[in-house]
């Protein structure tokens, strides 16, 4: 970057205007360089946050244990079943399916479900939890990417 920066401080203006796109080439050619060392700093500098997550996660586990397995979201088939067990948070999607089922006639918009969980960091999750119900019939998946309850759940 010194190399740079030392080339644009010792210009000559003079000689530039004469013939700029000689300098414009070569300012290019020093880009196209510092894009790829960049690159690659990027790409180190992204395997790094993986490593300190994975320190991080083992510190974790070291400190308080490595976590139980979680439910499978079969066994928790109703919001009452798992709300009645205590032993854990009832799962993304029976809470969809309690938020939806509080206004069976409501169209919701996948924003908008997120939004109501406290999950809009997560929005793509529950899209995908929102979709999964939809295939399996538990909501309607309606035009222009509402959903709704499905009045008629499958046994």
């Amino acid at each position: 970057m010194g190399i740079v920066l030392e080339m644009i401080e010792t210009l000559d203006w003079p000689e530039l205007s004469g013939d700029p796109e000689k300098f414009l080439q070569a300012l290019d050619g020093r880009e196209a360089e510092l894009q790829q060392e960049l690159y690659k700093v990027r790409q180190v500098a992204r395997q790094v946050r993986q490593l300190l997550k994975v320190k991080d996660t083992l510190t974790s586990w070291h400190e308080s244990g490595i976590p139980e397995q979680r439910q499978a979201e079969n066994q928790a088939s109703r919001p009452e079943d798992s709300a009645a067990a205590g032993t854990q948070p009832p799962t993304r999607k029976v809470r969809i399916m309690t938020l939806l089922s509080q206004d069976p006639q409501r169209q919701w918009k996948v924003s908008d479900v997120a939004t109501a969980l406290d999950e809009v960091p997560k929005i793509k999750s529950v899209r995908v939890a929102m979709d999964e119900l939809a295939k399996a019939g538990s909501i309607a998946k309606l035009p222009n990417a509402f959903y709704k309850f499905a009045n008629s759940q499958p046994a």
